[in-house]
C-alpha cells in the first residue's frame, strides 16, 4: 500500500514562509508517500482580478518556481500540484508530479475555466494541449482533474477506463459551494472506480476572498474516508489498490460505453 496525503493550506503561502513551514511539519508527521497540494498553492490567487496582468502573472510564476525548491520539505517521495507556466506562448495551469531525486513531470493542463467573480480564470489561462493522460507514480496510475474539471464526470469515467487508480483534484474554492464539491468528488469516484483525493486553500486572503478549505479522500465507491479541518490541516490514508480493481469491475463502472457517438439532431 501507498500512503496518500491531502491538505487545506493557507491562502497565500510563501515558499519557506511560516504557513508553509507549518504545513510541511504536519505533512512530515503523516509520513506520506504521495502528497497533494492545492491548486496553484503559492502566492496570491491571481484569478480574482477581472483583467489579466502580465506583472501579476509573472510574479505568480516566480512564486511557484521558488516553491518547487521546497517540495522536498513535505517529506513525501512524490508531490502533486499545479502551477502557472507558459507553454508554447500560452499561459496555462499545469498539473505536475514532482519526484524526489528526478524533478518535475508535466501531466495535464487545465481545460475548463470559470469566468465569474473571484474566479476569472478564463481571462488568465488558455487550455494548452487537450489530453487527459495518466502519470505512473511507483506503479500507481494517477490522473488529474483540476478544480472545475471534476464537474465533468465524463473525464473521471475516462480515467477509470484507462486504468487509473487515483484521481487528484487540486482546488481553490470558496466555503458556500463545498457541498457541491463533495458531491462532484464522490460522483467522480463512483463513475471511475478510483480513489479521489483533493486539497484546497483555506481562509481569507489579503483581498478579502474566502477559501473554504476541506482536504478530502474518497474511496472507489464514493464514500468520504478522510477529511481535514482547521485543527487538522493534513490527513492521509493507505490506499488499497485491490479495492480499485474490485470497484472497476462492479456497477456502474462495468456498464459498457456507447458503440458510437450519439446523434445530435433535434426532433421535428
Amino acid at each position: 500500500m501507498m500512503r496518500f496525503g491531502v491538505c487545506e493550506a493557507a491562502p497565500e503561502m510563501v515558499p519557506g514562509g511560516e504557513d508553509w513551514q507549518q504545513l510541511a511539519a504536519r505533512a512530515w508527521e503523516e509520513r506520506t508517500d504521495v502528497f497533494l497540494l492545492n491548486e496553484m498553492p503559492f502566492g496570491p490567487w491571481i484569478s480574482c482580478a477581472e483583467k489579466a496582468g502580465e506583472e501579476m502573472l509573472l510574479a505568480s510564476h516566480r512564486a511557484h518556481e521558488a516553491g518547487m525548491q521546497h517540495l522536498v520539505e513535505l517529506g513525501a517521495r512524490s508531490v502533486l500540484a499545479t502551477r502557472p507556466v507558459y507553454d508554447q506562448g500560452r499561459s496555462v495551469n499545469q498539473a505536475f508530479v514532482w519526484r524526489r531525486g528526478s524533478g518535475i513531470q508535466s501531466v495535464h493542463t487545465k481545460q475548463f475555466f470559470p469566468d465569474e467573480e473571484g474566479y476569472y480564470e478564463a481571462r488568465w489561462f488558455a487550455r494548452g494541449d487537450t489530453h487527459f493522460r495518466l502519470a505512473d507514480v511507483e506503479g500507481v496510475k494517477i490522473g488529474f482533474l483540476i478544480c472545475t474539471e471534476v464537474m465533468f464526470n465524463e473525464w473521471a469515467r475516462h480515467y477509470g477506463r484507462q486504468g487509473a487508480h487515483v484521481i487528484a483534484v487540486p482546488r481553490a474554492v470558496g466555503r458556500a459551494s463545498l457541498r457541491r464539491w463533495k458531491t462532484a468528488l464522490s460522483m467522480a469516484a463512483i463513475v471511475s472506480g478510483c480513489y479521489v483525493i483533493s486539497s484546497n486553500r483555506a481562509g481569507i486572503d489579503q483581498k478579502g476572498q474566502e477559501f473554504g478549505g476541506g482536504g478530502w479522500i474518497f474511496d472507489p465507491f464514493g464514500d468520504l474516508i478522510a477529511e481535514t479541518s482547521p485543527d487538522h490541516s493534513v490527513v492521509s490514508v493507505d490506499l488499497d489498490l485491490a479495492l480499485v480493481e474490485r470497484a472497476q469491475q462492479e456497477y456502474p463502472c462495468c456498464v459498457s460505453e456507447l458503440p458510437s457517438p450519439p446523434t445530435t439532431a433535434s426532433l421535428g
